[in-house]
Parts: C-alpha cells; sequence; structure tokens
C-alpha cells in the first residue's frame, strides 16, 4: 500500500508548477507529497513557496529544504494538497486524526484548489462510517460545546494524549481537541453550518464543498476523481 499511497502523493506534486504558492497538508500520504516536491526543487529547479498545516509539516519542509511563508501573510494560494480520515462520493471529507484541522481548512479556504491524497480505506458511502468528527475548543467553552453537540444528537469525549502526555491533546494553536460522535452523518453540510454557529467551537473536521479533486491509492492503483 505504501507504493500506492507514494504514487498519489507523487501525481498531486506533479501539479505544481513554477510561481505557485501551495498548502501543504498533514498525513502520511502527504510525506511522499513533500518528498516529490523537494525532489523536483532539486533536480527541475522548481521555484514554488509553501504554507504549513501543522508543525509536524514545518519540521519536515526544513529537513526537506521546501521554503515556506506564514500563513499569515499569505492572501491566497494556487492550490492545497492534503490527506484525509474519510472521504465520501461527492468528496466531502472528516479531517482531524492529527489534530490539525483547523488550520487545514483555513489553508484550505486559501486556496482555489484543494486536492486530496490519501488510500482507498478512507472512502466512505456516508461520513461518520469509522471516525468521529474532530473538533478543536477553546478551553473555556468545552461546557457549552459539550451541551450544542449533545442538542445535535452527538457525544463529545476530550481527547487523551496517551503515553506521551497527560492529560488532554493540545492543538497548534494551543486549542483543546475533542471527538463528537454523530453516528453516520446524512447531511453533513448542515451539520457542520451547525457545528459552525456555536460559540468556542473553534474549528471541526468536516470538510465540505471544499475538495474537488482526488488522488486515491488502492489495489488496482490509483483513482483520480476529479468533480
Amino acid at each position: 500500500m505504501n507504493d500506492l499511497k507514494q504514487r498519489a502523493g507523487i501525481a498531486a506534486a506533479n501539479m505544481v508548477r513554477d510561481g505557485m504558492g501551495i498548502g501543504l497538508g498533514t498525513g502520511s500520504t502527504v510525506f511522499f507529497t513533500l518528498e516529490q516536491l523537494a525532489r523536483r526543487q532539486k533536480i527541475e529547479a522548481l521555484d514554488f513557496f509553501g504554507v504549513s498545516t501543522s508543525f509536524n509539516t514545518t519540521l519536515l519542509c526544513s529537513k526537506m529544504g521546501i521554503k515556506l511563508k506564514n500563513c499569515s501573510f499569505v492572501s491566497q494560494l494556487d492550490l492545497t494538497i492534503d490527506g484525509a480520515d474519510e472521504i465520501d462520493a461527492n468528496l466531502n471529507l472528516i479531517k482531524g486524526r492529527g489534530a490539525a484541522h483547523l488550520l487545514e481548512k483555513i489553508v484550505a479556504k486559501l486556496s482555489k484548489r484543494l486536492v486530496i491524497v490519501a488510500d482507498s480505506e478512507k472512502k466512505v458511502k456516508a461520513l461518520g462510517e469509522k471516525f468521529p468528527v474532530p473538533l478543536e475548543i477553546l478551553p473555556a467553552a468545552l461546557g457549552l460545546v459539550s451541551i450544542e453537540v449533545k442538542k445535535l444528537g452527538g457525544t463529545l469525549d476530550v481527547r487523551l494524549a496517551g503515553a506521551s502526555k497527560d492529560g488532554p491533546v493540545i492543538s497548534d494553536s494551543g486549542n483543546m481537541i475533542a471527538d463528537a460522535n454523530f453516528g453516520l452523518i446524512k447531511d453533513p453540510s448542515a451539520l457542520s453550518k451547525e457545528l459552525d454557529s456555536i460559540p468556542g467551537l473553534m474549528g471541526h473536521g468536516l470538510f465540505t464543498g471544499l475538495a474537488k479533486e482526488a488522488f486515491i491509492a488502492g489495489a488496482g492503483g490509483v483513482e483520480h476523481i476529479s468533480l
């Protein structure tokens, strides 16, 4: 599967042209995109800049020699290449297992195009089939968000760091990460709007209407989906 994920990551990286600004996502398949971009810089003298969506991606770019700009000072990007945890037939997504979904959504919204790279296990008939919806919550709003999620028919669990750290997972932006389980999500767009309206909920992992293209690695090769 890693060979196929590599092919998907490379296919997306080969979309980059000189002078582009590129959003660089987070995840195992995006790693292969970064490798290919670094390779093209050396071999083709490809000239572009990236905007990172996480500390992890920033560290990888530093090691690979990929030039980055601060998201705060970028008004538009040509393309963002990112991964996903679940993908439905309309390229609606659940993202955020890596706790980077708020910055990933900001960068995606800055971009003319969002291209997803993933493996076929991420494809689902309905969002919520395999994973809950990650939330990024202002700590003071945890109680309110819990109540509002319950009103929407969901249950909320604060994500704990586990063996590497006591207590909750904290995002790169200093907020708490929680997971909201709504079961199978019949209308991702409607739920997304409801979550957007909750004060103190800084970001959630439902990405609806943003992705227009995907490279999906599966047993039969790499599937290219374009809406």
